[in-house]
């Protein structure tokens, strides 16, 4: 059994033993719908539509119930949450074809992949017409 000096040593000791600990890092997922009314789920207000699995990751993350585009176009809408940047900024401004300019945006799921994170994409990237890997990502399934 320790005695009270060792238990007062490891009680003084454990908050500086913790500050040493890497820090636990969160896993996300970003969930970007396309052409979708900010009251058309459940858990934004539809009356009779029923959500449940978007409900509950509303429920059990972060949901933005005040949020707006500058752009209504898919393309750069999609770009600006990729890069945090305004469409007049990372050039994309329309719907066309913009596959070479799309494979050198500086998107934060480059970042993630460089401290470490595993990185995937899923879904309708639609910022050109190809539909290779763009970079920073380590699973790509685009449609």
């Amino acid at each position: 059994m320790p005695s009270r000096r060792e238990i007062v040593a490891g009680l003084c000791a454990a908050p500086f033993i913790r500050a040493m600990q890497p820090p636990v890092r969160p896993n996300f997922v970003f969930i970007l719908m396309d052409d979708l009314r900010w009251d058309e789920l459940h858990c934004t207000g539809h009356p009779f539509v029923e959500t449940p699995n978007i409900d509950r990751i509303a429920a059990e993350g972060a949901k933005f119930r005040n949020a707006f585009v500058t752009t209504p176009l898919c393309s750069p809408s999609r770009a600006s949450f990729l890069t945090g940047l305004y469409a007049h900024a990372h050039g994309i401004h329309d719907n066309t074809d913009r596959s070479a300019q799309s494979m050198a945006l500086p998107i934060y799921p480059r970042l993630l992949q460089a401290a470490g994170y595993e990185t995937g994409f899923v879904g309708k990237f639609h910022m050109g017409n190809d539909d290779r890997p763009r970079p920073g990502f380590d699973y790509w399934a685009d449609f």
